[in-house]
């Protein structure tokens, strides 16, 4: 007998409805009526509470019917491995997104425009330590070598005036 016809037979041996085992195990009747019909299988958990609502063990509710038997047990294997798969997915992008720090390296290479002749070299550094890991590492080369240039232009203007005195005016007072 297969495990749907079991659990048929064992309800209707107790005198209740679908309605009323799937409100003891929290369920809806379609599941029950999927179960009789043997168009799906009870997890693990529900097998128990139906073998505890009918009186009867697993062992008979699965009886002489192995392959019943092995698709619980296997349901709730790959229940199990799924959600140990979920949880290491969600493990391993939180360490990703932990060890990123392309955003700290874009504020800071940006930042040091503001100094001109530190914002040569600092950019240059944090060229180096640009990984394929970081979140976007093309836009990071290349926002560190707009800030390069930027402030090698910009150093080049302050070296200017500096030497130069360009902008100074001089006042000649004729008589």
């Amino acid at each position: 007998m297969a495990l749907g016809d079991q659990l048929r037979a064992n309800r209707k041996r107790i005198g209740l409805s679908q309605g009323e085992v799937a409100t003891q195990l929290n369920i809806t009747r379609q599941s029950i009526s999927k179960w009789e019909t043997g168009k799906g299988y009870p997890d693990l958990d529900n097998l128990v509470l139906l073998s505890e609502i009918y009186n009867v063990s697993i062992d008979e509710l699965l009886k002489e019917d192995e392959r019943n038997k092995n698709c619980i047990v296997g349901n709730s294997h790959d229940a199990i491995f799924m959600a140990n798969h979920k949880i290491e997915s969600k493990t391993e992008k939180y360490k990703e997104i932990k060890r990123d720090d392309s955003l700290l390296l874009m504020i800071l290479a940006i930042v040091s425009c503001a100094i001109p002749p530190l914002g040569i070299i600092i950019p240059l550094l944090l060229y180096k330590k640009i990984t394929t890991t970081d979140r976007f590492p093309k836009l990071l080369k290349f926002v560190c070598i707009c800030c390069c240039l930027l402030s090698l232009y910009n150093s080049l203007l302050l070296a200017n005036s500096w030497i130069f005195h360009y902008g100074d005016s001089s006042v000649e007072i004729i008589e």
